[in-house]
């Protein structure tokens, strides 16, 4: 029984213990609570501070940045999509056309499958590869006009032959003169006096 009696103390004496060593923990988290309160309000406060700082530093960078991706990069991307789109329209699907066509066109001919097969692959190579010819544009309103200006010049032409050809009357034509009669006029007949005499002088 002394053994159990000797435990009952010692756990009596552990509990005191404890609760010494507990009271001395909270009283020393509430000192280390007490120095750390204003520090950790300072830090917190400091960090606030930097991060508003570092928001104003990288306002101009973050708008010049966002700025370029707005005005730069994003035409470009556009401009890029649009000649893709473009390539593969006029380029991709006609060549693709082409080749189907020159395919079907090989596989309708004589021959063993594998032969078939390697002419169908060669010819849809070939169209594939070869670039289509460009058909020229007609301008059939600059025919027009063409067609009409030469119209329009024939016409000034043969109304210039056909004034040409026509015969002048001319007024002043000794036809003119001959419907006179060849008998003078009487004031012709006259003969003209002599020249009167000069005035005497006085």
């Amino acid at each position: 029984m002394a053994y159990i009696l000797d435990k009952k103390i010692d756990l009596d004496q552990a509990r005191q213990e404890a609760t010494t060593l507990a009271d001395s923990l909270a009283a020393q988290a509430g000192r280390a609570a007490g120095w750390a309160a204003p520090r950790v309000n300072r830090a917190r406060e400091e960090f606030v501070k930097a991060a508003k700082e570092a928001q104003l530093r990288a306002q101009p960078v973050v708008e010049e940045a966002r700025t370029r991706v707005v005005e730069e990069y994003v035409p470009a991307a556009q401009r890029a999509a649009e000649g893709a789109r473009v390539r593969v329209i006029e380029e991709y699907v006609p060549a693709a056309q082409r080749a189907a066509l020159a395919a079907q066109e090989a596989a309708n001919t004589e021959g063993t499958l594998t032969e078939r097969a390697q002419r169908i692959a060669v010819a849809a190579k070939e169209a594939a590869l070869t670039p289509e010819v460009p058909v020229k544009k007609k301008h059939p309103v600059l025919k027009t006009f063409c067609w009409l200006a030469v119209a329009g010049c024939a016409a000034g032409a043969a109304y210039v032959v056909w004034r040409r050809s026509q015969p002048v009357e001319d007024p002043w034509a000794e036809e003119y003169w001959a419907d006179s009669t060849d008998e003078p006029t009487p004031a012709a007949e006259e003969k003209p006096s002599e020249a009167p005499e000069p005035p005497a002088a006085e």
